[in-house]
């Protein structure tokens, strides 16, 4: 994985807060869209998931202190 730069280290709070954010944004959306019958909505599952990994992995250095 890519390591974060200088301002990812300093800020991977709010880094991994935005990739959160914009995980449940794309659940939501894509759980809309299946409610509305559009089944490739669950598609937004996939960029949701791989959010919250990113968001979690931001969050390593900060454990690792």
């Amino acid at each position: 994985m890519k390591r974060l730069n200088a301002y990812g280290q300093a800020h991977s709070r709010a880094i991994a807060r935005v990739r959160f954010g914009v995980g449940v944004w794309l659940l939501a959306l894509g759980a809309y869209a299946c409610y509305r019958g559009v089944w490739w909505g669950a598609l937004f599952a996939l960029p949701a998931a791989l959010h919250f990994y990113f968001g979690y992995r931001a969050l390593k250095p900060l454990r690792e202190r």
